[in-house]
């Protein structure tokens, strides 16, 4: 795990190469600003900082809002584990439904999302308080706040996005638009990098999860 003072280290020294300004030019605080400035692009592009809430099961409720249940900030519900069913809920699109759908009753074994943040069970739980779903998202990692700060759910071969960023923004500050430009579009390769990692794990980790229901996602439910 490299620590932010670490990253803050290397934008330094590579903007030093470059620029020939002075090493003191800029304050930590202002290049940890852009490393956060970053992380939080980086993680609302790739989806690489994943989370899960405890949300217990209602009766006959089809609607849920994560965030009564997280203090994380979400982009995106993933994937649903169920405690009464012992397994992953189905992702279904609820258009495949019947007309009548929101008035099945039973164990939720299937669900949907709406928006960012509300995911819906089909089909609504006929018992109340007997079970939890546990709702895997996407996040927002809270900011490096000091210098020995570390990110586990980043792997170290893609920290050095953070600096590409980083030194992009300090280059925009300093009215270089060719560098700029040019730390930007790698700051895009790496970032195509880490989704594609993040995206082959997630299929692993699909295929694992969902087991018998893999290859089912078109599958009506009438």
């Amino acid at each position: 795990m490299v620590p932010l003072s670490t990253i803050i280290t290397n934008v330094r020294l590579r903007y030093e190469s470059v620029s020939g300004g002075s090493l003191v030019r800029w304050a930590d605080d202002d290049i940890t600003e852009f490393i956060n400035q970053g992380l939080e692009t980086l993680a609302e592009a790739t989806g690489f900082y994943e989370r899960y809430a405890s949300v217990p099961v209602a009766l006959d409720r089809t609607w849920y809002d994560v965030r009564g249940f997280t203090p994380e900030t979400v982009i995106q519900v993933t994937s649903i584990w169920s405690t009464l069913r012992n397994q992953w809920l189905e992702p279904i699109d609820p258009n495949e439904l019947d007309i009548w759908w929101e008035k099945a009753r039973g164990t939720p074994l299937a669900f949907f999302t709406k928006g960012i943040y509300w995911f819906g069970v089909y089909p609504a739980s006929d018992t109340d308080g007997t079970g939890i779903l546990q709702v895997h998202f996407r996040a927002i990692p809270s900011r490096f706040t000091h210098t020995q700060a570390v990110l586990a759910e980043l792997p170290d071969d893609f920290t050095t996005a953070l600096e590409d960023y980083a030194l992009y923004e300090m280059a925009c500050v300093d009215r270089q638009p060719k560098r700029a430009i040019q730390l930007f579009k790698s700051y895009q390769e790496r970032e195509k990098n880490l989704a594609d990692f993040v995206d082959h794990r997630l299929r692993n980790a699909t295929a694992g999860r969902m087991g018998k229901f893999a290859g089912r996602m078109g599958r009506r439910f009438v």
